[in-house]
């Protein structure tokens, strides 16, 4: 699954390259040029420029974010963007590669601190996810993760490539860009898969018979090692090594699934993927706990019908689950398409079929 390309993205980022980030092999796929924030000049900001006539991302850990004050938003399940930043004194001066320069080199100085930056500018800070792609699948994450494998300083710029019409270039078109000019494509899921040859984010930590009205489940017991939260797998039947096993990842909701809040369906969606699975030879439940705590309450009031789907990052931990449980094509039980999915194939997983939760 790594193959060449990655080899050669990394190779291309330790030398001050430029790579093509694709979301995934799809044709319509977006994807975005990067390279090492660390090489950063005057110079390499026009030739980037030349290719990518976007915004401009940096892409930066959660913890130099914090060291600048750039605060986490728990309500997005995105790379947060606290909007636009600039050197203080270079602020205003927007046409100038050398000022785009001296903000980047200044905001990857950790001598640097937060009364050193004006809340405008050029720049646009992207805070990544501290697990990185096994956490949450996306872009900002994989190119952070490119960085920090290549070498490099972990920081990475990002900007969305637009065609000669001021389209943003997909997938093909993306490719074509990168082979005129040589530049290296790797998918998130590219990514995933390298993560995944070293590193992991959940472990097995205990095995139990739970016999339950809807019949009888194997119960695992998972630890999130980053953030040292506790999953649980229900399998019914043998699934290491099965095809086309039905699937239901359910987010864990105390006031749904506990206290039976009418504001949401999730004590009843609960109770339906149990029975469901239970009339199967082979299934899985996967009961993701969020790590968000007390805040994940007012997703309830949020979300319009009740219905807020799962953030990448607990896609990112039920799909581990799903890998070490040794199953690789999927059916997955849900209302709610499920189609796009970034980097699943990272995991070695792949959705065969949608299954109705509801009759």
């Amino acid at each position: 699954m790594t193959g060449p390309d990655a080899q050669a993205a990394l190779e291309a980022l330790r030398s001050g390259g430029f790579v093509v980030l694709l979301e995934s092999n799809d044709a319509e796929a977006e994807g975005n040029l990067m390279s090492a924030a660390q090489f950063v000049s005057p110079d390499s900001l026009r030739a980037f420029s030349s290719h990518a006539m976007g915004a401009l991302y940096l892409c930066l850990t959660d913890a130099r974010c914090a060291e600048l004050g750039l605060a986490s938003d728990p309500s997005s399940d995105g790379p947060w963007q606290p909007g636009s930043i600039a050197l203080r004194g270079v602020a205003g001066s927007s046409s100038s590669r050398d000022d785009h320069a001296r903000t980047i080199q200044a905001l990857l100085n950790p001598s640097r601190g937060p009364e050193d930056f004006e809340r405008i500018g050029y720049v646009h800070p992207l805070r990544a996810r501290p697990g990185g792609v096994l956490q949450r699948a996306g872009r900002t994450e994989a190119a952070l993760d490119l960085v920090r494998l290549a070498g490099c300083q972990p920081a990475a710029l990002l900007s969305l490539v637009r065609t000669e019409d001021g389209d943003v270039a997909r997938g093909d078109g993306l490719r074509a860009l990168a082979e005129r000019n040589g530049f290296p494509v790797v998918t998130v899921g590219a990514v995933i898969a390298l993560r995944r040859q070293t590193d992991k984010l959940v472990e097995r930590v205990a095995t139990a018979r739970l016999p339950t009205e809807f019949g009888v489940f194997t119960v695992i017991g998972f630890r999130g090692i980053l953030t040292d939260t506790n999953h649980l797998a229900l399998v019914r039947g043998d699934v290491d090594g099965a095809t086309n096993v039905l699937v239901r990842v359910h987010t864990e909701c105390l006031v749904g699934d506990v206290f039976q809040a009418l504001s949401c369906s999730c004590a009843r969606d609960l109770e339906r993927a149990l029975e469901v699975l239970g009339e199967q030879e082979r299934g899985v439940l996967v009961y993701v706990v969020p790590d968000e705590g007390l805040q994940r309450f007012s997703r309830h009031e949020q979300a319009e019908g009740g219905y807020r789907p799962p953030p990448m990052d607990e896609y990112g931990i039920g799909a581990q689950i799903l890998a070490d449980l040794g199953l690789s094509s999927i059916r997955i039980l849900t209302d709610h398409p499920k189609d796009g999915i970034t980097g699943l194939d990272g995991f070695g997983l792949e959705i065969v079929e949608q299954v109705p939760l509801t009759p």
